[in-house]
């Protein structure tokens, strides 16, 4: 149903609900001894339009063009005076129905006879305090309603930019991402190129499956993990080529990965950190690298040594990817990640946890 017919239904109940309260709370007398049936009728009848009416002059034209722009004298001048003006109408109305003779109320029927004559008829105040009370409650309720509701279409849209930044920024982060990848890639590559190595055809093969999979895939928010895993496999099998037989890799997967899906890209810094502060053409370089699934749990371990000639560049600099990856998790898994970085004497371990 059109979202504009359903507001128009809600009003028209809502007043309907209103407009009944008087005969729902405070019966009509069999007796009437101060409004005949018709008079009661016709003055209900102009009462609660001038109430409808005041009602959408307040949220529609006074709220919009004067509180709003914050012309509030104005606006409150404005006010007083209608609500001055809906104080008098009983008075109003009671003259203007008056007879020829003056009095109120002379439409009546005449008394019966033997029935005392009508005393003197009660002239209403010049401002009505139950008017006044009612006018003030319409007031109170249609500022109201119109405030939070703008103050909600405040919240929704300062929601909308929040998630337009935050996309922004993990877009941003995430093409950081990319070419310090593909640079150290490509420093790789160009190291067995020079050494006129026999791998470099397939290094340049694997180089472009890895980037079919940055260009088609990672540019989605959510990835499957099988994906993810076989990414990092590519990525190791490119950096092994360049590995002397000082270093070993190790990769294991524990645990049902179908059926799963995780933000591309978060576990290549970590790996790619390991391989480049974690490679020593003199000592043994082992770097062991551990995904598990349990449930809706993912750990993630990377765990490679510290050589004399990278001690003081991992000190100083863990990786413009490292820093990344961490914003990325506080933006994406807020509440429900935890990242350990154990930076100790002779190797350098990650722990990260992921509910999913």
């Amino acid at each position: 149903m059109n979202k504009r017919i359903v507001q128009i239904i809600i009003h028209l109940a809502a007043w309907t609900c209103f407009i009944s309260l008087p005969f729902v709370f405070y019966p009509r007398p069999r007796d009437v001894s101060f409004f005949t049936e018709k008079y009661f009728s016709l003055f209900f009848i102009i009462n609660n339009l001038l109430l409808i009416g005041f009602y959408y002059l307040n949220t529609v034209v006074l709220i919009p063009r004067l509180l709003e722009q914050k012309k509030l004298f104005a606006y409150i001048g404005i006010i007083l005076c209608l609500l001055i003006i809906y104080g008098c109408v009983p008075r109003i109305y009671h003259y203007l129905s008056a007879g020829q003779d003056g009095r109120f109320f002379s439409h009546r029927t005449p008394p019966a006879p033997g029935q005392a004559p009508h005393p003197h008829e009660f002239r209403p105040p010049l401002l009505s305090a139950g008017s006044i009370s009612i006018f003030l409650l319409v007031f109170v309720f249609s500022t109201g309603v119109k405030v939070i509701n703008h103050w909600l279409r405040s919240e929704q849209r300062n929601k909308e930019i929040a998630n337009e930044k935050l996309n922004a920024e993990l877009s941003f982060l995430k093409a950081q991402i990319n070419p310090h990848f593909l640079f150290n890639t490509l420093n790789n590559i160009y190291s067995l190129a020079t050494n006129h190595s026999d791998q470099t055809a397939a290094a340049i093969m694997k180089l472009s499956n890895i980037m079919r999979y940055v260009l088609t895939e990672a540019k989605n928010d959510q990835v499957p993990l099988e994906k993810e895993i076989q990414f990092i496999s590519h990525y190791i099998e490119l950096q092994k080529m360049r590995l002397t037989d000082k270093s070993s890799v190790s990769f294991t997967i524990q645990g049902d990965t179908a059926n799963r899906t995780i933000a591309p890209l978060l576990f290549l810094p970590f790996v790619e950190n390991a391989f480049k502060y974690g490679v020593s053409t003199r000592e043994a370089s082992p770097i062991h690298i551990l995904l598990e699934i349990t449930g809706n749990l993912i750990y993630f371990k990377v765990v490679n040594g510290k050589h004399i000639n990278t001690t003081l560049k991992m000190v100083d600099n863990t990786g413009i990817g490292i820093n990344n990856t961490r914003r990325r998790l506080d933006l994406l898994y807020p509440g429900k990640h935890t990242l350990t970085i154990a930076d100790e004497a002779s190797t350098f371990t990650v722990h990260l946890n992921i509910h999913l």
